[in-house]
């Protein structure tokens, strides 16, 4: 049937042509004969190159399309049926920059935050956090103190100038300087607000208080282990942006008449803002660390807990009487 359309046209054309050539003599033909003699050579020729051409269902049949044009709405799939709309070759479809992006993205590392995050809540208990790894623990009526809360202060600003000197001192760590959160001036307000009332820290039990222990490890664990210093540093400032001001906000209702205290309220940005680039900070130090790098820091999350714990349980240190 192609085949047969194929020549719809021209072959009935040349085969009149054709006749009345036929018709004339050769002595007839002259030079009129002559030139449509060699007029219907060229077309042969030109048709020969070009192939047959197809009517509209000797088209759908040669490439498998027998059926019915479909009812479609969109004017693209019927052209795509009819023939005459093309899509492009499937190596132009995608843009050239999405295999570079695809690469980037399987090279890049895996987030530390990420990693961080995970870990702590797997030791976090249910009544702390609903995604907590740990059973709720039945914990004891939280009385803080006046004198208590005041020692812990005083701790809280050895930990957090702790941090804030290595940071300062360490090139590794030059992204998270004056990063917003820093905590040691709005302590020392705090602090000097409480001794204006009257307030006395209360007595250190031991050698030395839980805050100024910890802040011995920190210096130690920075020289020698940097990635696991990061760790530290990522649930200090990030529990006490989280569940820490929340905290807060409880003890200033029992025993300071509602007082919002420089530690808790005071920041130069939006809290979220200024996490948003200490976390980005935190990722570009860690970009580069080894697998064992990543580790260390990871698996000091259980001594980050234990420090925040003691320092933490200052606030109900009984009053002296």
């Amino acid at each position: 049937e192609a085949r047969g359309c194929s020549h719809r046209s021209g072959a009935s054309n040349n085969s009149r042509s054709g006749k009345a050539l036929e018709d004339l003599g050769d002595g007839e033909r002259g030079s009129e004969g002559k030139d449509m003699e060699g007029c219907m050579r060229a077309c042969r020729s030109a048709r020969e190159a070009r192939g047959p051409r197809l009517c509209g269902r000797s088209r759908r049949a040669e490439v498998g399309r027998s059926r019915a044009v479909p009812k479609a709405n969109n004017r693209i799939a019927r052209g795509l049926w009819r023939g005459r709309v093309s899509l492009p070759p499937l190596c132009a479809s995608a843009p050239e920059v999405e295999p570079q992006e695809a690469a980037k993205e399987a090279d890049s590392a895996p987030s530390i935050i990420d990693d961080l995050k995970q870990t702590a809540m797997s030791l976090h208990t249910k009544d702390q956090s609903a995604s907590g790894g740990q059973k709720a623990k039945k914990r004891p009526e939280f009385k803080p103190t006046r004198s208590g809360y005041l020692r812990y202060l005083v701790d809280s600003r050895a930990v957090f100038s702790t941090m804030e000197d290595i940071v300062q001192r360490k090139a590794e760590l030059a992204g998270l300087k004056e990063n917003g959160l820093e905590r040691s001036g709005a302590l020392d307000r705090d602090i000097a607000f409480l001794e204006s009332q009257g307030v006395s820290p209360a007595a250190v039990e031991g050698d030395e208080s839980p805050g100024s222990e910890y802040a011995a490890y920190l210096r130690d664990l920075a020289d020698a282990n940097l990635p696991g210093f990061v760790c530290h540093y990522y649930n200090t400032y990030f529990a006490h942006t989280a569940g820490g001001r929340m905290i807060g906000k409880a003890v200033s209702d029992k025993i300071l008449d509602g007082a919002k205290l420089d530690f808790y309220h005071d920041y130069p940005e939006a809290v979220s803002k200024l996490s948003r680039r200490v976390k980005e900070g935190l990722e570009g130090v860690a970009s580069d660390w080894s697998e064992d790098e990543r580790q260390s820091c990871v698996s000091e999350t259980g001594k980050a807990f234990k420090y925040a714990g003691l320092v933490m349980r200052q606030m109900t240190i009984a009053e002296e009487e």
